[in-house]
């Protein structure tokens, strides 16, 4: 049995795909701490894409910081829950 798949490129699709990367973007941090879990930095992963392409001197700094020192660059996001109206009904 064939199976067939069609994936159209247009306008909204485009737009669909953007805005899915924007939002998590958005929604997602860039977090610097150290071993201990002391926090330093928590900013906007979309505001330090732009200052890593403002200032890339900034970002190199940041990168010789954590290999010559014990910090750790990670980055977060927070998922959402959908709330799940669904019930389950058990027949037997």
């Amino acid at each position: 049995m064939k199976t067939k798949t069609i994936f159209d490129i247009n306008s909204k699709t485009i737009t669909n795909g953007f805005q899915k990367a924007f939002d998590s973007l958005k929604n997602s941090k860039l977090k610097v701490s150290s071993s201990t879990g002391k926090v330093y930095m928590s900013i906007s992963l979309l505001f330090a894409i732009i200052i890593g392409i403002i200032f890339p001197v900034a970002l190199i700094v940041l990168l010789a910081f954590t290999i010559f020192s014990k910090l750790t660059i990670s980055i977060e996001q927070e998922v959402k829950e959908a709330m799940d109206n669904n019930k389950i009904i058990e027949l037997k």
